[in-house]
């Protein structure tokens, strides 16, 4: 069994489940961590004690020498880590979004065709139960044509914001860089959308406004309409500023919800017309690490690595939703439709 040596650069929630999957897989060894905030390296190096740590990720680059670098801090930094990483021989792992521009996107898949290394986006919401499952079944054509989908994300992130919150996370309400939560989190709903629809978007339509966190420097709501060009219509609803924890229950049934002509998938449920709803039965025993699918993407992008499969979530699909997301800010700027470059 061949074994990679992994940094993990971000050693926040998804750094350290990454890390986990890998190590606990046997073919992860993980030679360093990097981290800006010396507490997060303080729980991590407990783990891996032999790990070199910093928070110069271009030192430990060159230092440890990994085969596997997993960018899974600030969005903003994903780009040039991943950059940075590929130009030293390096598969990337990249914690969702790919990158937080289009132009940063395409930094990224000219160097990683120029390195010839493998670059996933690690979309994970899409290996759990039940939008893996429906996802799946409506481009069997199990539900007819589909001709509207939505997803939501519908999440509490104050004490992620505040820095009051016990999940302080400092980087997100950084006034130079804060997070996008129509990226970070809206990405999930629109991963799955794009799988579903298996079609590019031709057109972008987008509201937004900033009523419900004060301390959130960004904007905490989002409301996108995309047309695609098959003709399926859908939408993505993101908000971060609502109160309690709702993500998953939204009026659109969490992630995904699929309408076809033959069917409904909704709420982790089929539904016919004259029929009792089915509820849908998880296709396999996907480990559920930290509240998302790690458990599956990351042995995934080992069997990948190993040359087992074929790229899962290429970066390419990844620079699609950040494509989406900046045709909808723009949207939002000009109160007009906007077509988004589709990546090939």
């Amino acid at each position: 069994m061949k074994r990679y040596k992994f940094l993990i650069s971000g050693c926040g929630s998804a750094g350290r489940h990454v890390a986990q999957v890998a190590a606990a897989d046997g073919r992860g060894e993980i030679v360093g961590l990097v981290d800006p905030q010396p507490a997060q390296l303080d729980i991590m190096q407990e783990q891996y004690p032999d790990a070199s740590t910093g928070h110069e990720y271009a030192r430990l680059l060159r230092e440890t020498q990994p085969d596997v670098v997993v960018a899974a801090g600030p969005d903003h930094l994903h780009a040039d880590q991943t950059v940075m990483a590929l130009e030293q021989g390096c598969h990337v792992l990249v914690e969702k979004p790919l990158a937080t521009t289009v132009a940063d996107a395409q930094r990224i898949l000219d160097a990683e065709a120029e390195s010839g290394q493998h670059v996933m986006t690690d979309q994970t919401m899409r290996y759990l139960h039940p939008w893996h499952e429906m996802a799946l079944m409506a481009q069997s054509g199990e539900i007819g044509d589909v001709f509207f989908v939505q997803g939501d994300y519908i999440h509490d992130m104050w004490s992620h914001y505040s820095p009051e919150g016990k999940n302080h996370t400092p980087w997100r309400i950084d006034q130079q860089n804060p997070q996008n939560i129509l990226l970070g989190g809206g990405c999930h709903p629109l991963d799955l959308i794009l799988w579903t629809v298996e079609s590019p978007v031709a057109e972008v339509y987008a509201y937004s406004n900033k009523l419900s966190i004060p301390v959130f420097p960004d904007d905490d709501c989002y409301i996108v309409i995309l047309q695609f060009e098959n003709g399926v219509t859908g939408k993505v609803f993101v908000t971060s500023g609502c109160s309690g924890h709702g993500m998953g229950e939204g009026m659109g049934g969490g992630f995904l919800a699929v309408y076809g002509t033959e069917g409904t998938l909704w709420k982790g449920q089929l539904f016919r017309r004259g029929h009792e709803p089915v509820p849908i039965e998880e296709s396999s025993a996907h480990e559920v690490i930290g509240g998302h699918g790690w458990g599956r993407s990351v042995v995934d992008y080992l069997n990948l690595l190993d040359g087992k499969i074929s790229n899962p979530i290429p970066a390419r699909w990844g620079a699609r939703i950040v494509s989406i997301c900046e045709a909808a800010l723009e949207s939002i700027r000009t109160k007009r439709p906007q077509s988004p470059h589709w990546f090939e």
